[in-house]
């Protein structure tokens, strides 16, 4: 008889690929999975998945009220279901996963998407998910993360072992030959995209930016977050509402042919904000090599690490829009250098892509306890 396993995510299932190529792996593995999670207004694709998705009308938007009320929810539907394994994505799903687990001795896994207590801003809201990180990762037992940094950060603060599951994109074959978006002819597009366009994600400045590049460079925006509309208003307000597009959330291979055409790939986290952007591993870092184009990003400790060890593009310090500009200029004025990393790009995404990953996470399942 199959082993049923209740993933619960609060962030948007729709856009989530990491939730959907986990839950299809684990699929694939002779497990019956049902994911549980938000309704929001997309919901494209997800007649196509595999598996089962069950989504929970929320009042709340965003806040305190809206991570409260979900919680009761998931309590709530945990408490009498059927289930061997409870999962749970993230800081905002495991209150609740974590007391049906222990009340029904279900087993619990724990996937850390990023370092969420460093994502709040706001200090008491800070305190109060660091005080349930501090009450509840001591106890855990089953638990991965995406990076180095942050497998090390958890092992050294609570001493619980963690596995590392890179969020890489499947990687699709054949590549050449791949469906790409038609886009001016003579424009240099530079891509950001994702579902956490927000800030401190560096996007002002990337719009700030084209005033000191000639216009065959454009901005694409991909996807959505918290500064969408801030930023229509200051590209508005700036003047250069015919050099940048937005361009909202997209079944992920539509995204992708935009991102194909695209000159570079764009991370700007600001680093100096907090450790949250400083050990980020964004999405959006592979997407750009599986798309075959060389990254521009700021000094993000793990994509610094791997664009220095696959040779795939360059850094700076900081977000600001001339030393931007500056860079860019100078990685269109070399050719040579442009062609070697979006050679390398190719073998990169040959490498870090989820056929190879998802092998970390079936030896993760066979010893969980």
């Amino acid at each position: 008889m199959k082993q049923r396993i209740l993933v619960s995510v609060i962030s948007d299932v729709v856009t989530d690929q990491r939730v959907q190529k986990e839950c299809g792996t684990l699929h694939r593995m002779g497990y019956d999975v049902l994911v549980l999670g938000r309704k929001s207004a997309r919901q494209f694709g997800l007649d196509q998945l595999p598996f089962p998705v069950k989504r929970f009308a929320n009042p709340f938007r965003r806040g305190p009220l809206m991570y409260g009320f979900f919680n009761l929810q998931l309590f709530f539907y945990l408490l009498p279901a059927k289930a061997d394994i409870l999962w749970s994505n993230d800081l905002d799903t495991l209150l609740a996963n974590y007391w049906i687990a222990r009340l029904r001795r279900k087993k619990l896994v724990y996937d850390s998407h990023e370092y969420f207590t460093e994502s709040v801003y706001k200090k008491r809201s800070r305190a109060v998910w660091q005080r349930i990180e501090r009450s509840l990762f001591p106890k855990l037992k089953n638990v991965i993360t995406v990076s180095d940094s942050l497998k090390h950060i958890y092992e050294n603060a609570y001493g619980v072992p963690v596995t590392i599951l890179r969020n890489v994109p499947l990687l699709e074959e054949p590549q050449p030959g791949a469906a790409v978006a038609a886009i001016p002819p003579g424009k240099k597009i530079l891509v950001m995209q994702g579902m956490g366009i927000n800030e401190h994600r560096g996007a002002e400045e990337a719009v700030g930016t084209l005033r000191w590049l000639p216009g065959e460079f454009q901005l694409y925006f991909i996807g959505g977050g918290t500064l969408w509309n801030v930023l229509q208003r200051l590209v508005a307000s700036s003047g250069l509402s015919d050099r940048v597009r937005f361009i909202p959330s997209l079944p992920y291979p539509e995204m992708m042919t935009y991102t194909r055409a695209a000159f570079l790939g764009l991370i700007l986290e600001k680093t100096s904000v907090s450790d949250h952007h400083r050990y980020a591993l964004p999405n959006k870092f592979f997407d750009y090599l599986q798309a075959g184009i060389p990254v521009l990003s700021t000094r993000v400790v793990e994509v610094e690490r791997l664009i220095r060890e696959y040779d795939v593009g360059d850094v700076v310090d900081r977000p600001d829009p001339q030393l931007l500009a500056d860079r860019i200029l100078s990685i269109s004025a070399d050719p040579g250098t442009y062609e070697r990393w979006r050679a390398n790009t190719l073998r990169a995404a040959g490498e870090l892509n989820w056929q190879r990953e998802e092998k970390v996470l079936e030896a993760f399942m066979r010893g969980l306890r």
